[in-house]
């Protein structure tokens, strides 16, 4: 459904060795994968509601077909009001990710990734990125001091995702013989598809790193206790302004029929919440929740099954309320909270420490994440 993060394990092998090995490896066409992320946006107010009926939204939704190099000077982001553009996507991925990249994404197998589901994701990552660098320049930090935590975030990141390879393959009885070839080939693949995802958390352990004193993680612990043990039910409204398969942004008239979705939406919600469920059973375009009347179920704050900005939203809110709507991946959200339940309660001790400490970095870097991206005007066209 949403993207989970995969285990971290040691595995045994040269990761330097492999890298270079990797480098001289010719690009490998990629198979599909599963979407990945994108951020956040505002407004909404709500107001009585005429009834009927209508659910359809359209059934072949269109987005930009991109194709390189015909469409290399296309705007796919713009952060500090500087456009990004298609050509400097694809260099970057060339030269930090997957040498070869762009000769590769000229050819007609490399067409197919600017239509797939990981080109929306890629434009994120890369605006993001841009922003954090912006944001490490105004900190006076020299952005080549990055460059040993962002190799080793991909190491753990890989590490992880081999072990899980492994690990699937042996729970389907398949043979697992790992020789060196099959490794720099994994991971190739790996880097083509991962590797912008791994700077931008290379890039925030830079800028948060987990440097905290006792002081801090006890302070941080009475401040946010609800947070330990504890989960919300909400219901949402999902309006799509992005293709439901590749997350890519809808064209002009697609974008259109979704904002008049929006304001229909916001114009039948009662300020109580109290038809929340009557007008996502009707309007929202999660049919998986549309019919429990978009109802989501035990969040934790940081949730791996959902986009950040759903579940930092959710938890902002009192139980009762309605948001303003706010962009994932997936669509445009509007979310109402039910209820906050503290199914478990934790001590502060010493055993607890690695939970705190994990939650109190995820915590900073999203609030360094969305405040980058509001200080540097982050805006995606794709």
């Amino acid at each position: 459904m949403l993207p989970i993060r995969t285990a971290r394990a040691a595995v045994p092998f040269a990761f330097a060795a492999v890298l270079a090995a990797a480098a001289q490896q010719p690009p490998v066409p990629p198979p599909a994968v599963p979407p990945a992320v994108v951020p956040s946006a505002a407004v909404a107010t709500p107001a009585p509601a005429p009834q009927d009926t209508a659910r359809p939204e359209p059934a072949a939704p269109r987005f930009p077909r991109l194709g390189y190099p015909k469409d290399k000077e296309f705007v796919v982001a713009e952060v500090d009001g500087a456009p990004l553009s298609l050509e400097q996507l694809v260099l970057h991925i060339d030269q930090r990710h997957y040498p070869g990249f762009r000769e590769f994404a000229a050819r007609d197998a490399g067409q197919l990734l600017f239509t797939s589901d990981l080109i929306a994701p890629w434009v994120s990552q890369f605006a993001d990125i841009t922003a954090l660098l912006a944001e490490a320049k105004t900190r006076g930090l020299e952005p080549k001091a990055a460059e040993p935590g962002l190799a080793e975030t991909l190491r753990k990141s890989f590490q992880g995702y081999l072990d899980s390879y492994v690990a699937e393959q042996q729970q389907a009885g398949n043979p697992v013989k790992l020789e060196q070839q099959r490794v720099d080939r994994l991971l190739a693949d790996y880097q083509l598809r991962h590797g912008l995802g791994c700077e931008l958390a290379g890039w925030l352990d830079f800028l948060e790193p987990v440097k905290y004193t006792n002081l801090q993680l006890r302070d941080y612990f009475s401040d946010h206790a609800r947070i330990f043990g504890g989960e919300v039910t909400i219901q949402h409204i999902l309006i799509r302004h992005r293709d439901p398969g590749t997350g890519i942004l809808l064209d002009e008239a697609g974008r259109s029929k979704a904002f008049a979705r929006l304001a229909d939406v916001k114009a039948r919600l009662l300020p109580d919440g109290s038809n929340f469920a009557e007008v996502a059973r009707l309007l929202s375009a999660d049919t998986r929740t549309a019919a429990k009347g978009g109802e989501l179920a035990n969040i934790a704050r940081f949730d791996d099954r959902l986009p950040a900005i759903l579940c930092r939203t959710a938890w902002s809110l009192r139980d009762g309320e309605i948001s303003e709507p706010v962009d994932s991946q997936y669509g445009i959200h509007i979310i109402h909270r039910v209820e906050f339940n503290q199914h478990k309660f934790m001590l502060y001790t010493d055993s607890a420490l690695p939970g705190i400490r994990e939650a109190m970095q995820r915590n900073r870097q999203e609030d360094l994440l969305f405040a980058a991206r509001k200080r540097h005007g982050v805006k995606l066209f794709l």
